[in-house]
């Protein structure tokens, strides 16, 4: 239809500067998250420290709004995610908003835990999906469910 069409090609002038958003607020969270001592794992291929960061720098021109961050014990996953404010809990991810999901509860919840161990799926890994909002929000939001949830 011609309004498919319209929002199509309204949507595709704004492309490059959602990109680019997604990604720098990607970056700057997946950082933050590092030093963040509730913790423990940040898996994002633009930090360094990620084991394929060498092939993700010679492929992308940026490194993707999507991330994945396992908390520290003490943490109480479900506590987290309903103590965001900002950032959605989703059971689908990858929009224009920040939303975050337990694979544990969603992507992999029909599986049995021995076999999301086997893949590396814990109870406390997040999967984050960065959107365009003010990184500095986003960081007050992670910040406040920290608290809320140690």
């Amino acid at each position: 239809s011609e309004y498919a069409v319209w929002l199509l090609e309204r949507s595709m002038k704004t492309l490059a500067l959602r990109v680019r958003a997604h990604n720098n607020n990607a970056k700057i969270i997946a950082e933050w998250l590092t030093e963040n001592p509730l913790v423990s794992q940040v898996f994002y291929p633009g930090l360094k420290s990620h084991p394929n960061h060498s092939i993700a720098k010679k492929q992308m021109n940026g490194y993707t709004g999507m991330l994945s961050f396992e908390l520290e014990k003490p943490i109480n996953g479900k506590t987290f995610l309903n103590s965001l404010r900002l950032i959605k809990p989703s059971m689908s991810l990858a929009g224009v908003e920040s939303t975050i999901l337990a694979p544990s509860k969603a992507s992999h919840a029909l599986l049995g835990e021995e076999e999301r161990k086997k893949q590396g799926i814990s109870e406390g890994l997040l999967r984050l999906s960065v959107g365009i909002e003010d990184s500095d929000d986003l960081i007050l939001d992670l910040k406040q469910a920290f608290t809320k949830s140690n």
